[in-house]
């Protein structure tokens, strides 16, 4: 059996952004109208179960094959050039907007750029639309419906060719992934809010604040800093929704004076352990002496 028959359970917008064309309008409809359409949404803002390549050279039919890695889930391919969407989906989808879990968007970022990397991937390619495998404007070459990845799975196959960019160089090696851009704007928006949240009582305040701030971070060092350019608004607003709401709830008054004294008692404590340790040593001392 096929992907072919198990695609419509990975692919998840609900309403998905189609067209006919690459470069036409886009509208959201239901997803049956959005197959019959050439071009369509490849995963829903906030979750991602597809990781797309965009392969721009002639070989895209092979090429994963060629760099060792494991079997692609499909390729949607240009009948003509070769060229095509190289696409691995994951087994369990990962959210890009959950504050509490960053582990695995962080890993996702890498997993991109190393794709990218090792499938001569267009860096400019944006991510959000992709070739609709099931329309005949493409020609598709499907994998075998057990081609579904853990996202620890493509990197341990990316590791072997020596394509995962390392975890300490991230911030450098990510640049081109569209997952990268969502890491970095968390973590720039994350450790401001952390500094910022007891300056504010109203939490609605706090909400817009905490957007104003993304959104202007992401106008000037993820457009600047990025190949793929700024993220969508909608996405942006993900990201402050997600970390606005984990900050208020987590980071209080209450919450930082019961930190502080515990941090001041454990000081304490330390301080008053080291003060025995040095008055024992003494005695010690002492004792030999005599």
């Amino acid at each position: 059996m096929s992907f072919e028959n198990v695609f419509t359970e990975h692919w998840l917008p609900q309403k998905p952004l189609c067209s006919h064309r690459k470069d036409g309008s886009y509208k959201r409809q239901t997803r049956a109208r959005a197959l019959e359409h050439a071009y369509i949404e490849t995963n829903p803002l906030a979750m991602q179960s597809l990781i797309v390549t965009d392969h721009d050279g002639a070989d895209a039919d092979y090429i994963a094959d060629l760099a060792g890695l494991p079997q692609p889930s499909w390729v949607a391919m240009n009948p003509q050039t070769r060229s095509g969407h190289i696409v691995y989906a994951l087994n369990s989808p990962v959210c890009l907007t959950d504050a509490a879990h960053r582990a695995p968007v962080n890993l996702l970022a890498r997993v991109e750029q190393g794709l990218t990397d090792v499938l001569g991937g267009d860096i400019g390619y944006g991510g959000r639309i992709t070739k609709n495998p099931t329309h005949n404007a493409h020609m598709p070459l499907w994998g075998e419906a057990e081609a579904l990845y853990g996202l620890r799975e493509l990197a341990r196959a990316l590791g072997d060719v020596g394509a995962l960019p390392a975890p300490h160089r991230q911030a450098q090696t990510v640049l081109d992934s569209t997952v990268g851009r969502n890491v970095a704007l968390f973590n720039i928006t994350r450790q401001w809010a952390y500094r910022a949240r007891l300056r504010y009582t109203d939490s609605t305040e706090w909400a817009e604040t905490v957007y104003a701030f993304a959104s202007m971070k992401n106008a000037s060092v993820i457009a600047d800093e990025f190949s793929r350019g700024p993220m969508s608004e909608s996405e942006v607003a993900q990201i402050a929704k997600s970390i606005a709401g984990w900050v208020w709830g987590n980071i209080t008054p209450e919450q930082t004076k019961a930190n502080r004294a515990r941090w001041a008692k454990n000081l304490e404590q330390g301080r008053v352990q080291k003060m025995k340790e040095r008055l024992e040593a003494l005695e010690a001392m002492n004792s030999e002496r005599t």
